[in-house]
């Protein structure tokens, strides 16, 4: 049957049970392999458990065959749960050998043979649509959604459909709605499914009841328990996007604290208790306080605890311990440009949970044009022009060579891959060179390595052509004009005219609000006059719309008014930061660097300072804690757990006098009789966010053995300015 260009085309996904799993040792970017394993195990069994279950009341448990339609909240969340849930890329890759490319049609999923007989399509809910008939929407460019008309349910892929699934995030309200007026407006008869990740929270619940669906005969509300998801085997992601948000505009972040905290918890099952825990930040102590409680509650749950246990005693040092972070303590980094491969992918064309979205031609330019070439000459009549595929790209570490460039600096990239290119070619050469004989051990060598060089040449064409639209983007006179202008800003100069120039010829919105948030925050606010005059002329040059957001960015405090009168003490904090923690290192080496300000040439993310001074210690850096929002946490867990207060009261002297280096040794000491070398590992918790900068900073350290940790990132979302400023709005 031919298929609607917008409809989903299936292909065989493996199913993954705990016997097929193998596990590689440790190492720097994969300290604990069984965590990210254990994750995705659970992950996909419960994702495929729930969409093997037929939700009608007539049907038995699991039961008999039945058609469903997979609609999503948001492209974001399709990519997250078809393309990391149901499969995982890292294993993927090997399956490619035997393909002639890596990527797949954005809207070209794979499905466990159990669910391929049921699932008809996929499409995404459009929730800005308020006419009585709404629609729904499919991916088809860079930029947004295009309209699929609602005579879908006239189609023949739908005549037969007896499942909508929904699957919806509980913190955006607009998606519920949504889903409602679907459910509403929808004439055939079917079953509807609404399914929440991870839970509904109270208002959703409240909100279901008001439209009518909580009671409905024909919709069933569930949920998926999906809350940490591991992008990479060292980066876990909760997926929160409106952290930020619920925390700083909002004034209720209660959803994202449950959600943090339960996820925790979950890491926790896996990886054994973390016995030392640091936190910096309010929002940082909120999730710290919930944690330890749930921590309690689970304990006096369980079945299996001993009620003659005596009064809890701190938990001996392990080869793990935890920093939570507070995105607020620095807003100055994501305002930044990344100067990274992967951050600067990230930037120019936008990286969603592991993948790229991009033209065919981007990656694929000579195949694109050989294929137009034949089309011409075998169909002179047909119109030349081809509408452009939009293909998504896994960007992971299942790559080989994507894992050893991404953190690599712009100015050392290009050069790698020229090297890589070089050394493929030469390999080539050296076998093919009809003067030098092969026996046939030799020969049977080559032909084994024949799909993982077909491989490597694809991965290598298809970075090729990436930084090749990288350097187009980054050699641009206004990049290196914004660079320039960043770099002064963080050093504490004033730029209003060349933002004023930038406003009035409607430079990039998105740049110019990062730029005005930037300017506030290393200045300690703008002058209420000048901050007047620049929003008149945003208004004038972009339009109404901006003028709620520039009232979002106000109540988060990413900018800040100074009255002219009035002297601001907080003016000069983070002037104060970039000394005492030395941010700009002018000198840095950015091809082969010896500190972590290689990132942005010359700028060290403060969040990264701080995980470097936690190891070496904060007894002498008071003066610094006291300028940080938030108060400076260090507890020991104990067993049986106790609460924060009880903790706190329990641990006197505070921990805070051992620095984690120290605790790192410690580890390292209990564990010399073991066969294992590998060093401690440390948790570092962004709450708001981490930029791909932070990132490849921690990374950095994790490869340098003079620091005593490997990191695991863990955070609410991956983000950059624009991402984060379009999360307020």
């Amino acid at each position: 049957r031919n298929q609607s260009p917008d409809s989903c085309t299936m292909a065989t996904a493996p199913t993954v049970s705990e016997a097929d799993v193998i596990l590689p040792p440790p190492t720097a970017l994969n300290p604990i392999p069984e965590l990210s394993a254990a994750l995705r195990l659970d992950n996909q069994e419960q994702l495929i458990e729930l969409l093997k279950n037929n939700p009608t009341p007539a049907a038995p448990f699991g039961g008999a065959d039945f058609r469903q339609l997979l609609i999503f909240g948001s492209s974001s969340l399709r990519t997250l749960l078809l393309r990391q849930v149901l499969n995982d890329p890292h294993r993927r890759q090997s399956k490619e050998k035997q393909t002639k490319k890596n990527w797949d049609n954005v809207n070209t999923f794979q499905y466990p043979k159990s669910l391929q007989s049921s699932i008809v399509g996929t499409r995404l809910l459009e929730q800005t649509t308020l006419s009585s008939s709404p629609s729904f929407s499919v991916a088809t460019g860079l930029d947004g959604a295009a309209e699929v008309s609602f005579k879908d349910q006239e189609n023949d892929e739908f005549q037969h459909v007896d499942v909508l699934t929904y699957f919806v995030r509980p913190w955006d309200i607009g998606q519920t709605q949504a889903v409602a007026r679907k459910i509403h407006s929808w004439k055939k008869k079917v079953h509807h499914r609404i399914v929440f990740l991870p839970q509904p929270t109270a208002l959703v619940s409240q909100v279901l009841q008001d439209l009518g669906l909580a009671a409905a005969p024909n919709v069933s509300i569930t949920s998926l328990q999906l809350d940490l998801f591991p992008i990479e085997t060292d980066v876990y992601s909760l997926e929160y996007e409106l952290a930020v948000k619920d925390d700083l505009v909002e004034k209720t972040p209660s959803t994202m604290i449950t959600t943090c905290a339960r996820a925790l918890l979950k890491l926790q099952d896996i990886t054994g208790k973390i016995p030392r825990i640091q936190s910096i930040g309010t929002m940082s102590e909120k999730v710290l306080d919930r944690f330890l409680n749930q921590s309690v509650d689970e304990y006096l749950s369980s079945p299996e605890r001993d009620q003659d246990e005596e009064a809890s005693t701190p938990l001996p040092n392990s080869h793990i311990a935890m920093m939570f972070i507070d995105r607020k303590i620095d807003m100055v980094t994501p305002m930044l440009t990344p100067l990274t491969y992967e951050g600067l992918l990230d930037e120019v064309v936008g990286i969603d949970t592991g993948f790229l979205q991009v033209d065919v031609n981007t990656i694929n330019p000579e195949d694109d044009l050989e294929e137009e070439e034949q089309k011409k000459s075998t169909n002179p009549f047909e119109p030349s022009s081809k509408k452009a595929e939009v293909v998504s790209l896994g960007v992971h570490a299942g790559d080989s060579l994507y894992a050893e460039v991404r953190d690599q600096h712009v100015e050392k990239f290009g050069s790698f891959l020229q090297n890589q290119a070089l050394a493929l070619r030469e390999s080539h050469a050296n076998f093919t060179n009809k003067g030098n004989k092969k026996d046939l051990q030799e020969i049977h060598q080559f032909v084994k390595q024949i799909p993982v060089f077909t491989q490597n040449l694809r991965s290598l064409t298809n970075h090729i052509h990436l930084a090749e639209l990288i350097k187009a983007e980054s050699e641009q006179v206004s990049f290196r004009e914004q660079w320039q202008t960043e770099r002064s800003m963080i050093e504490g100069e004033v730029c209003n005219d060349i933002m004023e120039e930038w406003i009035c010829s409607r430079y990039p919105p998105w740049k110019v609000l990062r730029m005005l948030c930037l300017q506030s925050l290393c200045t300690g606010g703008l002058k209420s006059n000048r901050y007047d005059a620049f929003r008149s002329l945003i208004v004038q040059s972009y339009g109404y719309d901006f003028l709620m957001l520039l009232h979002e960015l106000e109540k988060s405090g990413l900018i800040r008014r100074k009255e002219n009168f009035f002297i601001d003490s907080n003016s000069s904090s983070f002037a104060s930061l970039r000394k005492s923690l030395i941010l700009i290192n002018a000198e840095v080496d950015t091809v082969e660097p010896d500190d972590v300000s290689y990132v942005s040439s010359g700028y060290a993310p403060l969040t990264v300072r701080l995980v470097q001074s936690a190891v070496q210690g904060w007894s002498k850096k008071k003066d610094i804690v006291e300028q940080l929002p938030g108060r400076l946490l260090d507890i020991q867990q104990c067993h049986p757990p106790l609460d924060m207060n009880s903790t706190l009261k329990t641990q006197n002297p505070p921990v805070t006098t051992d620095s984690l280096g120290s605790y790192a040794k410690a580890a390292a000491r209990t564990t010399e009789n073991t066969s294992t070398t590998t060093k401690p590992v440390m948790f570092v918790v962004f709450l708001g966010g981490v930029t791909f900068m932070e990132i490849a900073a921690l990374r950095f350290l994790s490869k340098r053995p003079s620091f005593p940790f490997n990191i695991i990132v863990i955070t609410t979302k991956i983000i950059n300015g624009r991402t984060l400023l379009q999360s307020l709005g």
